[in-house]
């Protein structure tokens, strides 16, 4: 079976790069927001680099731990077993999409794009599908597949810097709205990635580099110098729709990493609406995330153009279904998790102070009998009259187990 990894490197797909200008306009940007913050906000730009400096040091350490699985052959192993050598051009499309959302959902969004972009150029030369359009859709869904874990995207540390959520907690609400947004994301554009392309004249190949950490010094900077400049915090106001609106257009107009320094989340709803619009949104413009442009860098470096207008042509589609998608799962989850309940069960021998922890319909702390312990996929409802089966367990309550 081919492996669709160059085994050349020669060309540097980080986003430092000799023609790049991104690193000049980071430490431009770097050097004038902590000029102003040392004028405005003197007493408050070492707080806010110290409440800042964990995020970063976070991320530093996943992408000198991916620099090392990429030396050991992890990510190409991954790429070889995901993307198959004789695929039809939907299902490398779709293979492709999926490893992509994977990286950047379980390891890190920088990461992601650093190894996901040439696998999936090479791809498109060996499978005749259109490069451009492919490097659009890897970035479409690196990013909004960059909320996960806490760790997958560097806005989510930061937002999480400001409140406090345990990590099972975080997964707890993540997972089905990060399947649901992937499903909405991968579908449309592995239909639309399977029409004929030209795959690009040359592809590159590279492995997550410690360069990319040293990016990290500049955003640092900003972010610190905006935390300390808006000290106070911007906070998201209405409902989780207005929430992710708001959020997601302040994410495109100035980068979601400054946007995410500069919110304030008031309360659980608040905390995943800033989360989203800064994972998501930036899907809307090719400038609202970083991992963006390195996805452009790379591209051109192989020959391949990665075109602002249809970047944002096919966001503008795409991201209000890949918001209303998580948005749907955040409130399922959310909702299974608060039906689960504990019930102790009276009656017979053995039973007393059994617990059985349903997922759907029964009140916290409701005593009920033996027999009214249901079976199967049955669950109890709970009335004035007692507690009785009452017919199948939603599907998607999945919090059934017998306890204690």
């Amino acid at each position: 079976m081919p492996t669709i990894t160059s085994e050349k490197p020669d060309i540097s797909a980080t986003i430092t790069s000799p023609r790049d200008r991104l690193p000049v306009v980071l430490w431009t940007a770097a050097v004038i927001l902590t000029s102003a913050a040392a004028c405005l906000r003197p007493d408050a730009l070492l707080p806010a680099a110290r409440a800042t400096l964990g995020p970063f040091a976070t991320l530093a350490a996943i992408i000198a731990g991916s620099v090392l699985a990429g030396r050991l052959g992890v990510f190409a192993a991954l790429a070889r077993f995901l993307i198959r050598g004789q695929a039809p051009r939907a299902v490398t499309a779709a293979s492709v999409l999926a490893f992509t959302a994977l990286l950047s959902g379980l390891v890190n969004l920088d990461v992601a794009v650093v190894v996901a972009m040439p696998v999936a150029l090479e791809a498109a030369r060996r499978h005749g599908l259109s490069a451009g359009r492919l490097a659009v859709a890897v970035a479409i869904t690196a990013n909004a597949a960059s909320f996960l874990l806490p760790t997958s995207n560097i806005t989510s540390l930061l937002l999480l810097g400001r409140t406090s959520l345990p990590a099972l907690a975080y997964l707890r609400g993540s997972w089905l709205a990060w399947l649901l947004m992937v499903t909405v994301t991968a579908g449309p554009l592995s239909g639309w990635l399977a029409r004929a392309g030209t795959g690009p004249p040359r592809a590159s190949s590279a492995r997550p580099s410690l360069r990319t950490a040293l990016d990290l010094v500049p955003m640092f900077a900003a972010a610190s110098a905006i935390r300390a400049i808006l000290a106070a915090g911007l906070a998201l106001r209405g409902g989780l729709a207005v929430q992710l609106i708001v959020g997601s257009a302040l994410s495109c107009a100035v980068n979601n990493l400054p946007a995410a320094a500069a919110l304030r989340p008031t309360g659980t709803a608040g905390l995943w609406a800033a989360i989203l619009a800064t994972a998501i949104g930036p899907g809307l413009l090719l400038t609202g995330s970083v991992a963006t442009l390195i996805c452009r860098r790379i591209a051109r470096n192989a020959g391949t153009a990665l075109s602002a207008w249809q970047f944002t042509a096919i966001g503008s589609v795409l991201v209000p279904a890949q918001l209303a998608a998580a948005a749907i799962g955040l409130h399922l989850a959310a909702r299974c998790a608060d039906q689960a309940s504990t019930v102790s069960t009276a009656g017979g021998p053995g039973t007393a102070g059994r617990r059985v922890l349903l997922g759907c319909g029964l009140p916290r702390g409701a005593r009920v009998r033996r027999e009214s312990c249901c079976r199967g996929r049955e669950h109890l409802s709970c009335g004035e009259d007692g507690c009785r089966c009452a017919g199948p367990c939603p599907a998607l309550c999945l919090f059934r187990r017998v306890i204690g």
